[in-house]
């Protein structure tokens, strides 16, 4: 749950992982979301504009996921994205070292 009660919805979510952030980025690339949502769907950028929120976020998360997957570090990025999402701890593993 969110701060406002309501449920959250994972695959909106692009996969974050707060150790990959570059501390100098001289340029901002506004469109680059937009760039990976039309590579991904073969959409143009207007047919991108057009899509709803939240199949927008939907195909972005998809695109992520799916860049990363190709790659060794990229997936080493989901997996790092994956344990910074989780807010449970994994009670059986911890079970391992405690005993």
């Amino acid at each position: 749950m969110d701060q406002l009660g309501k449920r959250q919805r994972p695959k909106l979510i692009t996969p974050f992982s707060p150790e990959y952030t570059e501390e100098k980025a001289y340029y901002e690339c506004v469109s680059s979301d937009l760039k990976i949502v039309s590579d991904y769907t073969g959409l143009d950028f207007n047919a991108v504009y057009a899509l709803e929120i939240f199949e927008y976020y939907g195909y972005l998360h998809d695109a992520v996921v799916w860049n990363c997957n190709k790659t060794e570090s990229g997936k080493e990025y989901l997996e790092k994205a994956y344990l910074h999402a989780q807010t449970e701890p994994d009670r059986s593993e911890l079970r391992k070292y405690i005993k």
